[in-house]
């Protein structure tokens, strides 16, 4: 750190400028004190004191001519107390370059400049600041040819009102330029703006230009002095704590310098130019990968990795190192040991029917619920999976509504019961016309032509037939056991297909017959008697359901 405190030993020349003209007739001197603390080799804080004086007259004015009817003059008797910032523009290069030097090596990797004596140097800065002004402006204005009755208000009123003393806020910027002419001993030059806020500083403001405020310049010499103990190299340590008096350092390490700034100073740093750690003499520690982590700490130690996995890598980001993710480039979750679940329904996308659907695990492997026919039972359990159904037939139909499913249910459009396989039970007199077909219809001796009287009775089958279209017919023939076996069995069955022939020819579908002869092995009677045997030449007709 570097402390001034400069006295302002000459008079210093002063500017007002207090109207749209200057004139060399309006410098009037000026005399001040100022004290400037260094917080760095660029920066410094400096508290200002400044006392003078400002006057100026319309007389020195050859334009307007209102300016000699004015006949206009003041007088201003102002001190300011300020605190303003300096940027030093060199800063720390005219720091270094402040003393001569000559070559010094300081230890086997580095060489430094050493203080040899004391070199001038130029430091040129700028600042900004703002304090208070107190003022005391005598303002005379008056018109040569008016009497004073006739003299307008406004310089009654102006006149009035500069007569008591005004404290203000002000502001101020401007530059200047620091000469080292000795080693406690500064000269300098400078010029700034004064802005206070008010239009009183010379005496008038409704008579003059009430719309802006009174400003003035200043310009002058300074002279300074350094203050402080004993700092050959100036680099803000005391000579006496400085453990490298003549060559400029840090404070953090007793004033040697510190190349690389990592706190190790440079006669023990045996990497003087690579920022290190005090462990290691200073020098960088080892990271082959440079990914931040230390070799002695890193896991992995030649691949890039992240300093929350000691240095091992998470390729896909998700939060899991690769030594422990089973899918290195794709981003999951720990739960599946970072195997994503896309769906985010609890089933990895692995195991998942369904990854980007959500659906439970239990039946559907990650798939959703689904209903095709939206008949309340899900497709899984769905045994009719496009036809609409009922939940108690697994989503089967039942049509009729008969309490069998269709599919079971021969007539699944017309109601029966269930012990009838779901088909409405054959009538009585139909059943007992079933019966006497067995009796009434007949055949010519030995063949399988029906005789006229059977026309009638199967009619009446037909008949029936039609009114229970969902119901086959089973037509069986029989023979007594007169002649030979194989004749009467090929007889048996012609006389089956007689009777189915005639009712196809009525309009019944051939596929709704099951005609067969049996021959004579399935008597009703005993065939030795003539009346038995009439009972065994037969056929048989049974309406029956379809398997």
């Amino acid at each position: 750190m570097r402390k001034f405190l400069t006295a302002a030993f000459f008079a210093l020349f002063i500017v007002g400028i207090l109207t749209a003209q200057k004139t060399k007739n309006n410098l009037s001197p000026t005399a001040g004190i100022f004290y400037r603390k260094h917080l760095s080799p660029n920066f410094a804080f400096r508290g200002n004191l400044l006392v003078g004086q400002l006057k100026d007259e319309d007389r020195f004015y050859t334009a307007p001519d209102w300016r000699e009817e004015r006949n206009f003059s003041f007088e201003t008797f102002l001190t300011e107390v300020a605190l303003r910032v300096e940027w030093d523009i060199l800063g720390k290069w005219r720091f270094r370059r402040g003393i001569d030097t000559s070559v010094y090596t300081l230890n086997k990797h580095t060489q430094y400049s050493l203080v040899n004596g004391f070199k001038r140097s130029i430091a040129p800065y700028i600042f900004v600041g703002g304090g208070g002004l107190a003022s005391a402006a005598k303002a005379k204005m008056n018109y040569p040819r008016l009497e004073a009755a006739q003299q307008p208000l406004e310089i009654k009123e102006d006149l009035n009102n500069a007569k008591s003393l005004r404290i203000t806020p002000t502001l101020s910027f401007g530059g200047g330029v620091h000469f080292d002419i000795a080693p406690r001993f500064v000269l300098g030059a400078e010029l700034n703006a004064n802005l206070p806020f008010t239009d009183y500083l010379d005496g008038i403001s409704i008579a003059g230009n009430p719309k802006k405020r009174d400003w003035f310049w200043f310009g002058g010499l300074t002279l300074g002095f350094r203050l402080g103990a004993n700092d050959r190299d100036r680099d803000g340590v005391k000579d006496k704590n400085d453990k490298c008096p003549d060559i400029p350092g840090s404070i953090g390490t007793n004033g040697c310098p510190d190349v690389d700034h990592d706190g190790v100073a440079d006669r023990e740093d045996d990497c003087p130019h690579k920022k290190g750690i005090r462990a290691l003499a200073g020098c960088p520690v080892k990271d082959a990968d440079e990914d931040g982590v230390p070799d002695v700490d890193d896991q992995c130690p030649i691949v890039a990795g992240l300093a929350q996995f000691q240095g091992c890598p998470d390729t896909d980001g998700d939060g899991i190192e690769d030594r422990a993710d089973s899918c290195k480039t794709v981003a999951g979750i720990a739960q599946f040991n970072g195997c994503p679940d896309t769906d985010g329904d609890g089933i990895e996308d692995k195991l998942d029917a369904c990854p980007t659907e959500q659906g439970p695990a239990e039946y559907y492997y990650g798939c959703p619920v689904r209903d095709t026919d939206n008949d309340g039972v899900e497709d899984k359990l769905d045994a009719c999976l496009l036809v609409k159904g009922k939940v108690e037939f697994n989503g089967c139909p039942d049509s009729d509504n008969d309490g069998l499913e269709d599919k079971l249910d021969p007539c699944p459009n017309i109601p029966g019961p269930k012990e009838n396989r779901g088909c409405p039970v054959v009538e009585k007199k139909d059943r007992e016309k079933l019966e006497l077909a067995v009796k009434a219809v007949k055949f010519e001796t030995g063949k399988a032509v029906l005789k006229a009287e059977s026309s009638k009775i199967l009619t009446d089958i037909a008949d029936i037939l039609t009114r229970y279209p969902y119901y086959n017919l089973r037509l069986e023939g029989h023979t007594d056991s007169q002649g030979k076996d194989e004749s009467n069995l090929l007889l048996s069955e012609k006389r089956a297909q007689s009777c189915a022939d005639f009712l196809a020819a009525k309009g019944i579908a051939k596929t709704r017959f099951l005609a067969k002869g049996f021959g004579e092995t399935k008597p009703v009677a005993d065939n030795k008697t003539a009346a038995g045997r009439t009972k065994n030449r037969r056929v048989e007709f049974e309406l029956v359901l379809p398997e």
